[in-house]
C-alpha cells in the first residue's frame, strides 16, 4: 500500500512538472505574491506624512500648536501659507477672543492609511493642547493646579493594545495574506490541472474502485510541497520581513495539513465542472477576491450578510485563518482552535467523499 502511495505521488510530481502554467502557479506564484505583498505595509505604521499649514491664527498658540503637530511622528509640515490681513481684521473686531477655535484637516480619505496618520496626529496635539488650556482656565480662576489636572482628567487611561502592539497593518493584514495566498494557488493549481479533462479520466477511470485512494494519493503530492512552503514561510519569512510568530508549531501545522487537504479535496471536487483548464483558471482567480474577505479579518464578519458567513463556512480558508491567527498572534494552543479543526476535519471528509463520488460518476458516464 505504501508503495502505491508513493508511485501515485511520483507519477503526479511528472505530470505537475509537465504543466508549465500549474507551475508557474503553484511554484512561482507563491513566493511571488508572498514577497510583494509584503512590500506596501514593509513599514507596519505611516510616520511623518508630508503635510502643508495655513495659520491663520499666528499667535504663540497656533505656534506651539504647530511645533507639536510637526515634532509628532504622524505628520511633517513641508509648507506654510497665512491670510494675515483677514486674520487682523477678526482680531481687532474681537471675533477671535475667547471664542473656540476650528482646527481643519484636509485629507484624502482615499488613501486610508495616510489619512488616518495625518488626522490622529492632528487630533492628539489638539486634544493635548485643548486640555492645557481648560487647566489654565481653571488655575487663573483660583485652582490649584494638581486639581485642575484632576477636573480636567479625574483618571489616568492607559491603552494596551494586544497581539498587535505596533498597530501595523503588516502584522494585522500580512499573516491572512500568506495563508490565502497558499490556500489560492492551491485551490487554482490542482484546478487547472484536473480542468484538463482527458488526463483526469485516463488517471482514475481505469480502476473505479481505487478512486478515492487515488484521490487521496494524489492530494498528498500538493499537500507534502505546501508543508515544504509553510516551512519557509512561516519559520524563516518572520525574520525577512518581521511579522510575529509564536513557533506553536504543532496546532499550526495541525490545521495547515487540515487546510491543505480539505483545500485540495474541494479542488478535485469543483474541477468536475470545468470543462477545460481555462475555464477553471479564470473561475477560480476571480473568486479570489471574494476568499480575502470571507474570513472576516480584512471586513468584519458582522458587516457579511449571513448567508455569506455561512457560505464562508465550507470554504477551508475561512476556519483556517481563524485558527491560524489565534496560534500566531495569540498564542492559542490545540485546545483552544478545537472548533477550527474539528471542522477542517469535518470538510476533509464531506470533500472528499463529494470528490471520489462525482469522479466515479463521471468516469461511469463516459463508460
Amino acid at each position: 500500500m505504501k508503495s502505491k502511495l508513493f508511485d501515485i505521488i511520483k507519477a503526479e510530481y511528472k505530470h505537475f512538472l509537465k504543466d508549465s502554467g500549474a507551475m508557474l502557479i503553484m511554484i512561482i506564484g507563491v513566493f511571488a505574491y508572498s514577497f510583494f505583498y509584503a512590500v506596501p505595509y514593509s513599514s507596519e505604521v505611516v510616520k511623518e506624512v508630508p503635510i502643508s499649514v495655513v495659520d491663520l491664527d499666528k499667535t504663540d498658540l497656533s505656534r506651539e500648536f504647530i511645533k507639536n503637530l510637526n515634532t509628532s511622528d504622524y505628520a511633517q509640515i513641508k509648507s506654510y501659507s497665512s491670510d494675515i490681513i483677514e486674520a487682523e481684521k477678526e482680531f481687532f473686531a474681537d471675533k477671535v477672543k475667547g471664542t473656540q477655535s476650528t482646527v481643519s484637516v484636509f485629507a484624502d480619505t482615499s488613501y486610508l492609511i495616510i489619512y488616518k496618520a495625518v488626522y490622529t496626529g492632528v487630533l492628539e496635539v489638539a486634544l493635548d493642547m485643548g486640555a492645557k488650556i481648560e487647566v489654565d482656565k481653571l488655575m487663573k480662576s483660583g485652582v490649584v493646579k494638581q486639581v485642575a489636572k484632576a477636573m480636567k482628567q479625574p483618571f489616568e487611561f492607559i491603552q494596551v493594545p494586544l497581539y498587535n502592539a505596533a498597530g501595523g497593518y503588516e502584522t494585522y493584514v500580512y499573516p491572512v495574506i500568506l495563508i490565502l495566498v497558499l490556500h489560492q494557488t492551491l485551490l487554482v493549481g490542482i484546478g487547472m490541472l484536473q480542468g484538463t479533462r482527458n488526463e483526469l479520466r485516463d488517471d482514475y477511470c481505469n480502476n473505479l474502485k481505487e478512486i478515492p485512494f487515488t484521490l487521496f494519493g494524489k492530494s498528498t503530492a500538493y499537500v507534502l510541497l505546501y508543508l515544504f512552503y509553510s516551512i519557509v514561510i512561516f519559520l524563516i519569512f518572520p525574520a525577512v520581513f518581521v511579522y510575529p510568530m509564536s513557533y506553536n508549531l504543532i496546532p499550526l501545522f495541525i490545521i495547515l495539513i487540515l487546510m491543505y487537504y480539505s483545500t485540495a479535496f474541494f479542488s478535485h471536487l469543483i474541477s468536475y465542472f470545468f470543462k477545460t483548464r481555462e475555464s477553471a483558471l479564470m473561475i477560480l482567480v476571480v473568486t479570489s477576491l471574494i476568499f480575502i474577505f470571507l474570513p472576516g479579518l480584512i471586513w468584519p464578519k458582522e458587516a457579511i450578510p449571513q448567508w455569506l458567513n455561512l457560505v464562508a463556512l465550507f470554504v477551508p480558508a475561512t476556519c483556517s485563518v481563524d485558527g491560524i491567527i489565534k496560534i500566531n498572534q495569540m498564542n492559542a494552543t490545540l485546545w483552544d482552535i478545537k472548533w477550527d479543526v474539528l471542522w477542517l476535519i469535518f470538510l476533509c471528509i464531506t470533500y472528499f467523499k463529494l470528490a471520489s463520488f462525482t469522479i466515479k460518476k463521471s468516469c461511469e458516464k463516459e463508460n
